[in-house]
């Protein structure tokens, strides 16, 4: 039987609504978003910002029960914050066996204890950053489904992690995906979905970003020049095409209009603006032979 659980109704998530489960996997609805609703996390390297992500967050998670799985969706609480003693502009990343130098952004959600998100950034060049690109290379989620067993009931483990394994040889859709030239900013207003962890063994993870811009290795307090992710420039693109498209027919159409109308002008009115344009119909008025091929 399916069922909808709203956190709002519980004590632990004060009066937003930040969750909702369902029977049907991934069925989504946007209860708290609207597009003024995103959050702003931002990590300090004295007093100047080195990372600043802005967007409005969505988890996409599944969790073992004590006889089956349950699909989650957790709306990120846009009032959720940076954690200050995690986060950093300079540290070291081991995973895979590699140490990555990095900045990281970890995310505590709102009255969610136990619940945070760690964003990886990095301008290695393993990366196929080139070392002039930061790109998002990494992805943690820590879920502590007992801090609410309303809301996530008959929980099979407490605590479950979600990671997005990392290999520089096969770059994740994240990856390859949320990155910009250093000093610039990603900008992507539309819903971009990626996998955290899609085996199912582990539990099926993916985040979805709205509305969302993003800059690492910053060295002013505000956004660089804007970088537009491939999805939105595609739409961009478009208004130079529907523009010109536009102003094309509007020519084809002024040119039909005119040469219609010039048919059904009298030949007087013709001869007026053109005389050579028609010959006089009247036989007395009928050039001679002679005159003829003077003409030509």
């Amino acid at each position: 039987m399916s069922w909808i659980a709203d956190i709002s109704a519980c004590g632990a998530l004060n009066q937003t609504t930040h969750l909702i489960l369902f029977s049907e996997r991934w069925n989504v609805i946007d209860t708290a978003s609207d597009a003024a609703n995103k959050g702003v996390y931002k990590v300090y390297n004295a007093g100047v910002p080195c990372i600043i992500v802005q967007a409005d967050i969505y988890l996409y998670l599944t969790y073992q029960t004590s006889d089956s799985e349950k699909d989650v969706v957790v709306h990120v609480p846009t009032s959720s914050t940076a954690d200050t003693a995690v986060s950093t502009c300079d540290t070291n990343i081991a995973t895979a066996g590699m140490l990555i130098p990095a900045q990281l952004l970890r995310i505590n959600l709102y009255h969610m204890a136990g619940w945070t998100i760690d964003l990886g950034f990095t301008e290695d060049k393993r990366f196929k950053t080139e070392g002039k690109e930061f790109t998002l290379f990494q992805v943690n989620v820590t879920a502590n489904f007992s801090s609410d067993p309303a809301s996530f009931p008959n929980a099979k483990y407490p605590t479950q992690n979600y990671y997005l394994q990392i290999d520089p040889n096969d770059l994740s859709d994240l990856s390859g995906s949320i990155y910009a030239d250093i000093g610039n900013s990603y900008y992507c207003p539309s819903e971009q979905k990626y996998a955290i962890n899609d085996n199912d063994k582990y539990g099926m993870a993916y985040i979805k970003f709205k509305l969302t811009t993003i800059q690492a290795y910053m060295k002013s307090a505000s956004f660089g020049p804007k970088q537009v992710c491939p999805s939105d420039e595609n739409t961009t693109d478009l208004v130079p095409i529907i523009v010109g498209s536009a102003l094309a027919g509007l020519i084809v159409l002024t040119l039909v209009i005119y040469l219609i109308y010039r048919t059904f002008l009298p030949e007087e009115v013709l001869n007026l603006v053109n005389p050579d344009s028609h010959f006089d119909s009247d036989s007395g008025n009928e050039l001679s032979k002679d005159e003829i091929l003077e003409r030509f």
